[in-house]
């Protein structure tokens, strides 16, 4: 039975507010429908995905208008995620499937990009089994007895031979068989790659994901800060405040991680990758790291990859599943990513409502645990932030509200994960988009008044109709002076809603 058989859903709490985790569910042929969409907003999804290493231009064109217009059917503010290709090795594209068997000769074509290379044959007439690989350089940085990890690492391969210099052929022996389909990524273990973080077809792609507006944009693969540095040129260039998430899947960025965390917006644990870069037994411990870096410098922090991976083909996870998504509500992550679930399966919606159930489950069982680190106060806005949230926890008040022009005000707060709601106030729909990635973070699109404090009473308004403020509830709200949402964020005001629903100050 589905939350909608009950009259509620799954990520609304008792008084009516949604779960303070976020979802980002990645949008695919299982999916991309305006209906399904809908239901997977209604069920908690917050971001939707777009993975740009599939598909063309115009059909991430299609499939936002799809999610927009779900968007206006639900009433939902919903951010998209743009998922830039990166740097990742991949196969070529081919038809059909092939299989790989122990023991066998595989030649790895390098710089074939299109169709299946001719096979060959050895000396003893053994016959040889050919992939496509995108990228011609992958010929000169592999040596004798290189692992080559095929399928975000279930298939293995062992370098016999390799040229030094680009486009040409490498013999490998399969150590671990499978079964291949075009374009599955590559991975090398021992060597660094020497491609470039954002290479011309990633600006390309960033360039039409800012045409489109989206909400975040994704770099993959980032090894080093400075592999930040030409999405954050291309988007300062567009003059947009699109946020940046660094996605840490190489070990190098777990040697430069507080320079990384310093720039991004956003960083992800990308474990499919990472999974397959350091030993698996390692993952859960980087998890940890990363996720801890994130929470001392208040930067929103997303978990992602087969965290309910079996429901691809099942309506049900694993035990397994539902503990790996525990643990990450249990460290606090701003977020969990729903991948090949909601993309490709069989059961999005209902992953999306999994998703939601163990994390509403977990956050009500945490509600005594410590809460995260607290953030160094080093611009006035986080001090603001960090004192609006003391006297919150010291008055008891049921909520907050924060003015935002671009979503940093409300990222500051959010990063203090108090337990009460916050309520971004804004009159930017972008803005009002971006706060989706922040935890227990709600937008309102409100008129800027002239005085700080009539915004706010307008805010209450909303929210006071809306019933997720009641008569007596009392009130945290930060804002600039004299506006309330343009300019820094300098004032803090205690207030409470009389009987008659409107704005008072507390005597």
């Amino acid at each position: 039975m589905l939350w909608k058989d009950y009259g509620i859903c799954p990520h609304i709490g008792e008084r009516g507010e949604r779960m303070r985790s976020r979802i980002i569910a990645t949008i695919g042929p299982a999916s991309d429908h305006v209906d399904t969409l809908a239901e997977m907003m209604q069920a908690g999804m917050n971001i939707a995905r777009l993975n740009y290493s599939h598909g063309d231009f115009e059909g991430k064109e299609q499939t936002i208008r799809n999610i927009r217009q779900a968007e206006a059917n639900t009433g939902l503010h919903i951010g998209l995620l743009a998922d830039l290709p990166g740097p990742k090795l991949r196969l070529g594209r081919f038809e059909g499937e092939v299989e790989l068997l122990r023991g066998e000769l595989v030649d790895l074509h390098c710089g074939f990009e299109e169709g299946m290379p001719p096979q060959s044959t050895t000396i003893l007439g053994e016959m040889v089994k050919t992939l496509p690989v995108e990228w011609g350089g992958l010929s000169k940085d592999l040596q004798k007895g290189d692992p080559v990890l095929l399928s975000d690492g279930l298939i293995r391969l062992e370098v016999l031979s390799a040229p030094d210099f680009e486009n040409e052929i490498v013999r490998c022996r399969v150590e671990d068989g499978g079964i291949l389909t075009k374009r599955k990524g590559i991975n090398v273990p021992r060597t660094l790659v020497k491609l470039p973080a954002v290479g011309p077809h990633d600006l390309a792609c960033l360039d039409h994901a800012l045409s489109q507006n989206v909400d975040f944009v994704a770099v993959s693969y980032v090894r080093s800060a400075d592999d930040l540095l030409p999405a954050r040129e291309r988007i300062e260039a567009a003059g947009v405040h699109t946020w940046i998430v660094a996605k840490i899947e190489h070990p190098a960025a777990l040697e430069d991680l507080t320079a990384i965390v310093e720039l991004a917006d956003v960083v992800m644990v990308a474990r499919g990758d990472l999974g397959v870069e350091i030993p698996l037994e390692e993952v859960p411990a980087a998890q940890e790291r990363i996720v801890s870096a994130c929470l001392e410098r208040g930067t929103p922090v997303v978990v992602a990859t087969q965290m309910l991976e079996s429901m691809v083909n099942h309506a049900r996870p694993t035990r397994a599943e539902v503990t790996d998504v525990a643990t990450a509500i249990r460290q606090h992550v701003s977020a969990v990513m729903l991948s090949g679930e909601t993309a490709n399966g069989q059961h999005p919606v209902k992953a999306v409502e999994t998703m939601a159930r163990i994390a509403e489950t977990v956050e009500q069982s945490t509600k005594g645990l410590p809460d995260p680190p607290a953030l160094a106060a080093y611009v006035s806005t986080r001090v603001i932030a960090g004192a609006a949230v003391d006297i919150a926890r010291e008055t008891k008040a049921k909520h907050l509200i924060v003015g935002t022009e671009h979503g940093n005000a409300a990222r500051l707060m959010a990063a203090h994960r108090p337990r009460i709601p916050i309520y971004a106030m804004t009159n930017r729909i972008r803005a009002a988009r971006r706060t989706t990635i922040l935890p227990g973070v709600e937008s309102l699109i409100v008129e800027e008044q002239t005085r700080a404090r009539s915004t706010v009473a307008e805010a209450v308004k909303q929210l006071h109709e809306q019933k997720k403020i009641r008569p007596n509830d009392t009130i945290v709200a930060i804002s600039g002076s004299p506006l309330a949402i343009s300019g820094r964020t300098s004032t803090i005001r205690l207030l409470y809603v009389n009987e008659k629903g409107e704005l008072s100050d507390l005597e």
